[in-house]
């Protein structure tokens, strides 16, 4: 399958899966839980992945990235991603009485427990999956991930609406699980067996000991925020952090994680058979900020109108949180890959300790930020994002050698293109009709109208990402003979 249609297929399963959790967050939000709810699964979510980082422990990156990869190792690898996932969710299953002494929450212990059994189903996954994807066989894992999504969003609603409260999402994220590992093992079976040869596994487990330490840092940096938050201001705030910075983060997934999780296996192509990464890389940038970047500014313009439209009047506070959080999503597109390059490029070592620079003051930030209140917090998310990019772009500068002037004028004209699609919301706001009030018809007109003069913009200031929008229009018949 050639990189575009697999970017396709990414895109249509991100947009599906997507679709289908943001659906079920609405309706859950809106019908049976409250902020407070939400922030006590948040705890008990945030608390499982910290330990959660042992269960894969780069085996996806190692087996998508391999520039060779013998079948009759498969179910070896598999066998040590089942030991070691399971390990951890024994860890899970430990760590549920201390941590709900640790927040006076009996009902922590339950939600780890549920948690700990999708992490049970989780390892037997990864393989298949992680094969799946260094075929680029994206077709496959759309159903996949959509299929498993939809079945974790009935569940997750039908708890909910039997009154299982919090727990309802924790069931959904095990439904989830079980028809993922379905899917994927129908797909391209690969069940694990005991490793014959020690040899056989010992680059795996190097290069695993590398990604471990990344992804523990990572998990420090992204996943300690909710305990963070838990701790210093309560469940209620919890909640209403996470969902900004949720629904942020689950925008730029939507805009950009689908091409990010493409050009990886791409790039390691193009490494193992010298090609240079320079301009792919620009371009993968062009991509990255041209899209994100004006979605951010919308979604930062509009969050009043969006979270009263999403979530209701319960969830009211969210809205100066997601202004915030929308604008961090800035910086954090505008390095794309920036874990995958130094891997790819066998600089792991050096990525460590960028890492856990950058984990450090991520959490020294939040810390001192939430001590003047909630929205403090969220606006941390802004230093936290200036000092990431300051720190990446360096990073991957050094690597690739990249040139700062072709850079900085793809900024520039991805700056260009979110101001202009930003103009319909910021004039409405500026004329006195922006606010929760706003509802849905002028809210979606403002929105088309933005995307308009997006469209506009991309052309006239000679913008990559116009070429990859026309290619992907030629597709649709209307829009090619408008295009032509």
């Amino acid at each position: 399958m050639s990189v575009r249609r697999a970017a396709l297929w990414s895109l249509l399963g991100q947009y599906s899966s997507f679709a289908i959790q943001f659906a079920t967050s609405v309706v859950i939000s809106r019908l049976f839980l409250l902020p407070a709810d939400v922030g006590l699964f948040s705890i008990a979510l945030a608390a499982a992945m910290m330990v959660s980082i042992f269960q894969d422990m780069g085996i996806s990156r190692f087996v998508t990235g391999q520039p060779e990869m013998r079948e009759e190792y498969v179910r070896d690898y598999a066998a040590v991603a089942t030991g070691i996932g399971w390990l951890v969710a024994i860890g899970v299953t430990l760590a549920a009485w201390p941590l709900a002494q640790f927040y006076d929450q009996p009902g922590l212990m339950g939600l780890m427990l549920i948690i700990a059994a999708s992490y049970f189903v989780m390892p037997l996954a990864i393989v298949p999956a992680a094969l799946l994807l260094r075929a680029l066989d994206l077709r496959a894992l759309f159903f996949a991930n959509a299929g498993s999504a939809l079945a974790g969003a009935v569940v997750s609603i039908g708890t909910a609406a039997a009154g299982a409260g919090p727990a309802s999402l924790a069931w959904g994220m095990l439904a989830t699980a079980l028809v993922r590992l379905g899917v994927v093992q129908l797909m391209r079976p690969v069940w694990p067996r005991r490793p014959r040869d020690k040899e056989i596994v010992r680059p795996m487990l190097g290069f695993g000991g590398s990604s471990f330490v990344l992804s523990l840092s990572g998990a420090l940096g992204m996943r300690s925020q909710d305990l963070i938050v838990g701790r210093l201001l309560g469940l209620t705030a919890t909640g209403l952090f996470t969902r900004a910075t949720a629904l942020a983060g689950q925008m730029s997934m939507l805009v950009v994680g689908t091409i990010n999780g493409v050009f990886y296996p791409a790039f390691a192509k193009k490494r193992d058979a010298g090609e240079p990464l320079v301009e792919p890389y620009l371009h993968l940038v062009a991509c990255n900020t041209g899209l994100q970047w004006a979605a951010a500014l919308g979604l930062a313009l509009a969050a009043e109108p969006v979270v009263h439209l999403l979530y209701g009047p319960n969830w009211a506070e969210v809205a100066p949180l997601l202004r915030w959080t929308a604008l961090a999503e800035i910086f954090f597109v505008a390095i794309p890959l920036q874990m995958d390059i130094p891997i790819l490029l066998g600089r792991i070592k050096t990525l460590i300790w960028v890492n856990m620079g950058d984990t450090m003051l991520t959490l020294v930030l939040l810390a001192t930020f939430a001590m003047w209140g909630l929205e403090a917090a969220a606006l941390s998310r802004i230093a936290i994002g200036a000092v990431w990019f300051a720190i990446y772009i360096s990073f991957i500068k050094r690597l690739l050698n990249l040139p700062l002037g072709p850079l900085a004028t793809i900024y520039a004209k991805s700056a260009l293109c979110a101001v202009a699609a930003g103009t319909p919301l910021a004039l409405a706001t500026w004329l006195g009709w922006g606010g929760p009030e706003m509802g849905f018809v002028k809210l979606l007109g403002l929105s088309l109208a933005g995307v308009a003069c997006w469209l506009v913009m991309l052309p006239v200031v000679r913008h990559p990402a116009w070429q990859e929008f026309r290619m992907a229009a030629a597709r649709v018949p209307i829009l090619k003979s408008v295009l032509t």
